[in-house]
C-alpha cells in the first residue's frame, strides 16, 4: 500500500511539475506564436555559386502576414501564412505563395510549399530531439534544439529569449550542409539558415574545400508588429 501511495505521488508531483500543464509560458508556445494580423518582414540574401563562375548574390524582402483561421483535419485551428515579396523597400508588395501554421499542445507545424513540417515541439528545453519530418512522406530527419532561452540580436531588433533548432548539420571533404532556424518569444521565426555547399572532387582539389556549386539562403528579420 506504502508503494502504491508513493506511486501517486510521484505522479502527482511529475505532473504539477509539466509546464506544459501549467505554465504555457514555460511551455514554450510564445516562440510561435498565432494571431491574425501579425506580420513580420525579412531581409533575404540568396548566393548561388557554380563552377568556373562568380558568386551571384540576390537579395528581396518578404513579408509574412497570419490571416484568417481554418479547422484543420485533427480539429485544432489552422491559418494561412500569406507570403508577399518585393526586390526592394521602394516597390510594392506582390503575392508570392500561402502556407499554413497550426499548433497543438506538443508541436508547432508549419506546412511550406504543401509540405508540413514539425517546427517545434512543446516543452522546449535543450538539447529536444525530434523528427522534423514526421507528418510528411520525406526520409526522417532529427531536429534538435541547441539554444533556448537565449537573448539574441538581429539587425537592429533586440530579442531577449529566443530558441535555435538546428534541423541539419554536416561538413565533410565534399560538402557542407547547414540548416537552422531561431524563432523569438512573442515574435517567431527571425532567422533561418539552408547552407548547400559541394566542393571540388578532382584530384587536383580534392581536401581544399573549393567550391564548385551551392546555395547559401539567409533569412533574417527586419521588422515585425500587427495589422
Amino acid at each position: 500500500m506504502k508503494k502504491l501511495v508513493v506511486l501517486a505521488l510521484a505522479s502527482l508531483a511529475l505532473w504539477a511539475c509539466n509546464p506544459s500543464r501549467n505554465d504555457p509560458q514555460s511551455a514554450g508556445y510564445e516562440y510561435f506564436p498565432l494571431e491574425k494580423g501579425n506580420y513580420v518582414i525579412y531581409d533575404v540574401r540568396t548566393t548561388q555559386y557554380a563552377i568556373a563562375q562568380d558568386s551571384s548574390v540576390s537579395r528581396y524582402q518578404i513579408k509574412e502576414v497570419v490571416a484568417d483561421s481554418f479547422p484543420s483535419l485533427d480539429g485544432q485551428a489552422s491559418f494561412r501564412i500569406e507570403r508577399l515579396r518585393r526586390n526592394s523597400e521602394s516597390q510594392a508588395w506582390s503575392i508570392d505563395s500561402v502556407w499554413t501554421a497550426r499548433r497543438s499542445a506538443d508541436k508547432a507545424i508549419r506546412t511550406e510549399n504543401n509540405i508540413a513540417y514539425v517546427k517545434l515541439v512543446f516543452p522546449t528545453y535543450l538539447d529536444q530531439r525530434w523528427n522534423g519530418n514526421q507528418l510528411n512522406g520525406l526520409e526522417a530527419k532529427e531536429y534538435r534544439i541547441t539554444q533556448v532561452n537565449e537573448p539574441l540580436s538581429v539587425e537592429t531588433n533586440n530579442f531577449p529569449e529566443t530558441v535555435t533548432v538546428l534541423q541539419e548539420s554536416k561538413s565533410t571533404e565534399i560538402d557542407l550542409v547547414n540548416r537552422q532556424e531561431t524563432y523569438a518569444k512573442g515574435v517567431g521565426l527571425i532567422r533561418r539558415e539552408r547552407t548547400e555547399l559541394y566542393y571540388c572532387q578532382n584530384a587536383d582539389c580534392f581536401g581544399q574545400k573549393k567550391i564548385e556549386f551551392g546555395t547559401r539562403y539567409i533569412q533574417q528579420i527586419s521588422s515585425y508588429g500587427k495589422e
